[in-house]
């Protein structure tokens, strides 16, 4: 696996691990992984925790897979998110695909971010964790992910607060892509 990391990284892009439990996540860090996708779902050591923290790697947690198809493990999941988010991991949005026999929300990924919140995310985490946290995953920082000059410009505009309540991000206004808008709801 360290070998496989190496070469994706000697040729630019980062990488993203797997993992479904604690050993996994282990293996996953000691390659040089970038970010872990999927959220363990059993003990998730403090010194795991304390390594991805000092490493800088993110986490993109898709609550929504253990709960559609985690046989029961997605409070463990949740568990997990808490105490890396508690103790300052850095999270990034992302959902898994419909390739199971559970149907998986496509769009606005509500299901997951309302996941989020129970593990005790607050709002513009979220929000963070699904545009500049995001945007670093995929490694496309330098291009999106916030609003600054030189960025593509990609906007949604929403009717009412997302940090009174996530949901509203779904009740959208205008959207703007690469600085056109190509939704006007108004």
């Amino acid at each position: 696996a360290s070998a496989i990391v190496e070469v994706a990284h000697e040729h630019g892009p980062l990488v993203s691990a797997h993992v479904l439990v604690s050993y996994d996540l282990g293996r996953s860090l000691e390659a040089g992984a970038d970010d872990m996708a999927h959220m363990i779902t059993d003990f998730l050591p403090d010194s795991i925790v304390d390594q991805m923290i000092t490493d800088n790697i993110y986490w993109v947690p898709t609550l929504e897979l253990w709960q559609k198809v985690g046989y029961g493990t997605v409070d463990a999941a949740i568990i997990n998110l808490r105490k890396f988010v508690q103790a300052g991991g850095e999270v990034a949005l992302g959902t898994d695909y419909d390739g199971y026999d559970a149907v998986f929300q496509i769009g606005m990924p509500l299901d997951e971010m309302n996941l989020m919140l129970r593990s005790g995310m607050s709002e513009m985490d979220i929000i963070v964790a699904g545009t500049k946290n995001a945007a670093r995953v995929c490694n496309l920082e330098d291009e999106i992910g916030t609003l600054e000059t030189g960025k593509i410009a990609d906007i949604l505009i929403v009717n009412s607060d997302p940090l009174e309540d996530i949901n509203n991000l779904a009740d959208i206004m205008i959207v703007i892509h690469d600085g056109v808008v190509i939704r006007d709801e108004r």
